[in-house]
């Protein structure tokens, strides 16, 4: 027997299976949740997998925001690029990418 929840003071949502012999009666929802249906849950999941999504392509464009941005810094500071490359973690996109000795190439292997 599967049971549905929602925690709303989270927004999480839990999927409980049960087997075994059991009295349905028994069974009661976890501290601060509340039974749903399959419906809700399936919803409630897939809104919080797209959250996860946003929240996680947000934080490496702030990564590679950052890693440009060092670079640039370095760069103009006049270290050379191999070494500004290699200090911020910065990795051109596309053809741009320099010829350089220990970085890998970009369409060949590492």
């Amino acid at each position: 027997m599967d049971v549905y929840y929602s925690f709303p003071a989270t927004g999480a949502v839990q999927l409980r299976s049960l087997s075994g012999n059991f009295d349905v009666a028994d069974v009661r929802p976890p501290e601060g949740a509340v039974e749903i249906t399959p419906t809700e849950y399936a919803t409630q999941l897939a809104v919080i997998e797209v959250q996860t999504q946003l929240r996680r392509a947000a934080l490496f464009a702030e990564d590679a925001t950052r890693k440009l941005t060092d670079y640039t810094a370095l760069t103009a500071l006049g270290l050379p690029v191999a070494t500004a490359l290699r200090l911020s973690g910065h990795v051109p996109d596309g053809p741009e990418l320099p010829d350089l000795p220990g970085l890998p190439l970009a369409d060949g292997p590492s």
